[in-house]
Protein backbone atom coordinates (compact mmCIF):
# COMPACT_ATOMS: atom_id res chain seq x y z
CA UNK A 1 0.00 0.00 0.00
CA UNK A 2 1.37 3.03 -0.97
CA UNK A 3 1.04 6.15 1.16
CA UNK A 4 -0.96 9.00 -0.20
CA UNK A 5 0.26 12.46 -1.24
CA UNK A 6 -1.52 15.93 0.33
CA UNK A 7 -2.74 16.12 -3.72
CA UNK A 8 -4.43 12.34 -3.90
CA UNK A 9 -5.95 13.29 -0.65
CA UNK A 10 -7.26 16.55 -1.56
CA UNK A 11 -8.45 15.58 -4.95
CA UNK A 12 -10.25 12.38 -3.53
CA UNK A 13 -12.19 14.72 -1.18
CA UNK A 14 -13.23 17.31 -2.81
CA UNK A 15 -14.86 14.42 -5.17
CA UNK A 16 -16.60 13.39 -2.66
CA UNK A 17 -17.83 16.87 -1.69
CA UNK A 18 -18.84 17.71 -5.18
CA UNK A 19 -20.67 14.38 -5.89
CA UNK A 20 -22.56 15.24 -2.63
CA UNK A 21 -23.02 19.22 -3.38
CA UNK A 22 -24.37 17.51 -7.27
CA UNK A 23 -27.01 15.31 -5.53
CA UNK A 24 -28.09 17.78 -3.21
CA UNK A 25 -28.11 20.06 -6.14
CA UNK A 26 -30.20 17.76 -7.68
CA UNK A 27 -32.96 17.54 -5.28
CA UNK A 28 -33.71 20.92 -4.76
CA UNK A 29 -33.19 22.43 -8.34
CA UNK A 30 -36.65 22.59 -10.49
CA UNK A 31 -34.64 22.35 -13.56
CA UNK A 32 -33.97 18.55 -14.29
CA UNK A 33 -31.41 19.00 -17.12
CA UNK A 34 -29.45 21.17 -14.05
CA UNK A 35 -29.27 18.57 -12.09
CA UNK A 36 -28.29 16.23 -15.06
CA UNK A 37 -25.37 18.40 -16.42
CA UNK A 38 -24.11 19.12 -12.44
CA UNK A 39 -24.07 14.76 -11.96
CA UNK A 40 -22.24 14.46 -15.22
CA UNK A 41 -19.64 16.90 -14.09
CA UNK A 42 -19.26 15.38 -10.73
CA UNK A 43 -18.92 12.22 -11.97
CA UNK A 44 -16.41 13.00 -14.70
CA UNK A 45 -14.53 14.78 -11.88
CA UNK A 46 -14.86 11.93 -9.75
CA UNK A 47 -13.87 9.15 -11.71
CA UNK A 48 -10.37 11.34 -12.45
CA UNK A 49 -9.99 11.40 -8.66
CA UNK A 50 -10.48 7.78 -8.89
CA UNK A 51 -7.84 7.15 -11.05
CA UNK A 52 -5.47 9.71 -8.99
CA UNK A 53 -6.35 7.69 -5.78
CA UNK A 54 -6.32 4.40 -7.00
CA UNK A 55 -2.98 3.27 -5.23
CA UNK A 56 -4.33 3.98 -1.57
CA UNK A 57 -7.35 2.16 -1.10
CA UNK A 58 -8.90 5.12 1.51
CA UNK A 59 -8.73 7.73 -1.46
CA UNK A 60 -10.25 5.62 -3.49
CA UNK A 61 -13.32 4.62 -0.88
CA UNK A 62 -13.22 8.66 -0.59
CA UNK A 63 -13.62 9.14 -4.78
CA UNK A 64 -15.94 6.03 -5.29
CA UNK A 65 -18.52 7.76 -2.75
CA UNK A 66 -18.57 10.87 -4.80
CA UNK A 67 -19.05 8.68 -7.99
CA UNK A 68 -21.88 7.19 -6.42
CA UNK A 69 -23.68 10.49 -4.98
CA UNK A 70 -23.08 11.93 -8.90
CA UNK A 71 -24.84 8.98 -10.23
CA UNK A 72 -27.77 9.16 -7.88
CA UNK A 73 -27.18 12.92 -8.70
CA UNK A 74 -27.59 12.10 -12.56
CA UNK A 75 -30.70 9.60 -12.00
CA UNK A 76 -32.73 11.99 -9.72
CA UNK A 77 -32.29 14.67 -12.69
CA UNK A 78 -33.53 12.01 -15.54
CA UNK A 79 -36.33 11.16 -13.25
CA UNK A 80 -37.24 14.57 -13.21
CA UNK A 81 -37.31 14.80 -16.80
CA UNK A 82 -39.07 11.85 -17.56
CA UNK A 83 -41.71 12.37 -15.02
Amino acid sequence: MQHSTALTKTACISALIIGVLSAAFAFSTHTPSYAVTAGSVAIVIGLVSLYIGRKNIDDMQLAAAGVFMAVVACLVGLWQLYN
